[in-house]
């Protein structure tokens, strides 16, 4: 994957401005941070709402790995000792722990379909 000259960040083909010169291997966002090219321009350049719907569904995604740590914690500190509510939570907690992962894959694919529907369309120019 290339590297911008400017941030040296590591993007897909699609994030970089094509041309000769100045615009050579500069990502779209330092692009338009350096006035190379106008904001219009940037065609796949996620604007703040885009990349805001992003986030979120991000965080849906992987928040599930948030929230067991977080359980398992609350139980040690301080339902482990509550008969009998502490073993019925800690049932429920094993059972989330071993169905995390398999919920995480099988959601795979609307995830990548969710970022798909909100991924900007890229145009391939001439000899790319």
């Amino acid at each position: 994957m290339p590297t911008c000259r400017h941030c040296s960040s590591t993007y897909g083909r699609e994030q970089f401005v094509h041309g000769n010169g100045p615009m050579t291997q500069v990502c779209v966002r330092c692009a338009v941070d350096t006035g190379i090219i106008s904001k219009e321009d940037a065609a796949n350049m996620y604007d703040d709402s885009l990349g805001s719907a992003r986030l979120q569904i991000m965080a849906r995604r992987y928040s599930i790995f948030m929230y067991i740590p977080l359980l398992w914690t609350l139980w040690i500190i301080v339902l482990s000792g509550v008969k009998p509510w502490g073993l019925y939570f800690l049932g429920l907690l094993i059972l989330l722990t071993l169905l995390a992962p398999v919920w995480f894959i099988y959601r795979g694919g609307q995830y990548s379909g969710d970022m798909a529907r909100l991924t900007p369309a890229y145009d391939r120019p001439k000899g790319h």
